[in-house]
């Protein structure tokens, strides 16, 4: 394959080969853009998004995030409750990536390291999963990639035009994800490392500044959002397991449950990928020694740009934030070292890295991971009756509240012995959500209780004298009625 894209590059030049390339990209996400059915945090942006603007931006703004991502995927989202409608921003965003990963990677060791990184990025388990979810994390990668190499750009002629460009892609950054400051934190210091004068200093300080202060307006208005900051959190505390974990995911995306079907096989094709990533990296940093000065300073500033994911680790220690969705809007700078890895590595062994990514990356988007909440919805529409309760827990709630018809959202709750935690997407919550015993009109007539939950999960509160009359299960997710005992 090296000699082929060596071959191509040279009878189609570099644009045209990387057109190629990014073209496979795209047809191999937008594939498979609806294979998946909308699984737990894709809920809430298909609730908010299905929302009228103003309400969305009211739900947004008592959530965790900027109001970006959903500023662009709200039009989208009105073609439909499909996945792919709700999923069109991050495949176009991941789309995007792969030149410009490659761009950098070519500023790097040249075409062949440019082509080689876009081939990298676009049958990459880890960015083709982004581009499946409809989440903001793929869209602020993106935007961060794009602002490194503006910067660099920037950094090696300065001008207005320039920075302006720069702090545009910055201010785009920050306001899909807050994560995205402590990625231009990174990417600003490897700029001034790049070119240590004061007028690139000065020029990167007021660029970036520019861009984080346009959040003013909106951190004002979503202000609520500020009443989680001393709340309970869910990532876990920073231990190895945690740092293994996430370093992991930059290869694989999102962990696969083993107990869902072919479970194992799919955790087996993940470690292959992150084999093969660390081995494409290793060999980066092998051909690294030989490179002239200008491209090892080039690499080194892609590693640099990268180090906000250092960042987030060490603001672990007091609170875990470490998090592989989280990290994922940094790190991608470096993914332009896989290009100068994989050029550098002899033709059969770079074949076999790519084929190794390439399979998880077909499994994983083939196999149904996301629990099938969704299939439930025609037997709940059917039979939920005027005094029966349609119960869920939180990881369920939203994708009913979405999906189901007007009488079963007439009846669905969310029963919990305590409130659930924010993060659970209570924002988008409509009043009375949360319930914590069975309504009295239930029992009274002799209603049914519909559970939705995962699979062994029982409902927290449950009337004296019912009992489960059946019971029904898909990927993920069981439905279990209940009824008043004979």
């Amino acid at each position: 394959m090296s000699d082929r894209l060596t071959g191509l590059r040279r009878s189609l030049g570099y644009s045209r080969a990387l057109a190629l390339v990014t073209t496979a990209g795209a047809l191999l996400r937008l594939a498979f853009l609806a294979r998946q059915p909308i699984g737990y945090d894709e809920d809430f942006s298909a609730v908010v998004l299905h929302h009228p603007p103003d309400r969305m931006l009211d739900i947004v703004g008592r959530d965790s995030a900027p109001p970006l991502f959903y500023l662009l995927a709200w039009l989208p989202a009105q073609l439909g409750a499909s996945p792919w409608a709700l999923r069109l921003v991050p495949a176009l965003a991941g789309i995007a990536l792969i030149p410009l990963v490659a761009a950098l990677a070519r500023r790097v060791a040249g075409d062949a390291s440019g082509l080689w990184a876009g081939v990298f990025v676009a049958i990459l388990p880890t960015t083709v999963m982004l581009s499946e979810f409809a989440r903001m994390s793929g869209l602020a990668g993106t935007l961060t990639a794009a602002a490194t190499l503006l910067l660099w750009r920037a950094t090696e002629s300065p001008s207005p035009g320039r920075w302006a460009a720069y702090a545009a892609a910055a201010a785009a950054a920050v306001w899909t994800s807050y994560f995205a400051v402590l990625a231009l934190v990174a990417i600003v210091l490897a700029g001034i490392w790049l070119a240590p004068s004061r007028r690139v200093a000065a020029g990167a300080g007021i660029a970036t500044a520019v861009a984080v202060l346009t959040l003013a307006p909106w951190l004002f208005f979503a202000r609520a959002q500020f009443e989680h900051a001393g709340g309970s959190f869910w990532v876990p505390p920073l231990s190895p397991t945690t740092i293994g974990g996430t370093l992991g995911q930059l290869f694989t995306g999102p962990p696969v449950d083993s107990e869902l079907p072919l479970g194992p096989w799919l955790i087996a094709l993940q470690c292959v990928a992150v084999a093969a990533g660390c081995v494409v990296l290793a060999a980066a940093a092998v051909a690294w020694r030989r490179l002239p000065p200008t491209s090892r300073r080039a690499a080194l500033f892609c590693l640099l740009a990268s180090g906000g994911v250092l960042v987030l680790a060490m603001a672990s220690i007091w609170r875990p934030l470490l998090e592989a969705r989280y990290a994922g809007v940094m790190w991608l700078p470096l993914f332009a070292l896989a290009g100068l890895g994989l050029a550098a590595l002899p033709r059969r062994v770079a074949v076999a890295l790519v084929v190794a990514l390439a399979v998880p990356t077909l499994a994983l988007s083939v196999a149904v991971t996301h629990a099938e909440t969704s299939s439930l919805v025609p037997e709940l529409d059917a039979r939920a009756g005027d005094h029966d309760l349609v119960a869920a827990s939180p990881s369920h709630y939203l994708v009913l509240l979405d999906e189901a018809g007007p009488r079963t959202q007439g009846r669905l709750h969310v029963l919990a012995a305590d409130d659930p935690p924010w993060f659970d997407g209570t924002a988008a919550y409509p009043p009375g959500a949360v319930i914590h015993a069975v309504p009295a009109d239930v029992t009274a007539n002799r209603g049914l209780i519909f559970w939705v939950a995962d699979p062994g999960a029982a409902p927290p509160l449950l009337p004296a004298g019912y009992r489960s009359t059946e019971s029904r299960c898909a990927i993920g997710v069981c439905l279990t009625v209940y009824g008043p005992a004979d």
